[in-house]
């Protein structure tokens, strides 16, 4: 099963963590960095736990660090 988010799927959700919503819009400010994340892990452009110490570390700077677009 292939998960979008880039937090290991069996710890329970941040508190803070609003979820997902259905619907077309962004649900939050992450979820843009999350999906480019996910594809830059499967393109082989960054390991998993390189994109995981990014987004950890600091969400709003993890595609800088990591020199994605």
């Amino acid at each position: 099963m292939m998960h979008s988010r880039l937090r290991n799927p069996r710890t329970v959700p941040h508190p803070a963590d609003p979820g997902h919503r259905t619907g077309t819009k962004v649900n939050n400010k992450k979820d843009p960095v999350e999906t480019k994340l996910h594809t830059a892990v499967c393109k082989g452009q960054v390991t998993l736990a390189a994109a995981q110490q990014a987004i950890v570390t600091d969400w709003t700077t993890a595609l800088a660090t990591l020199h994605l677009p």
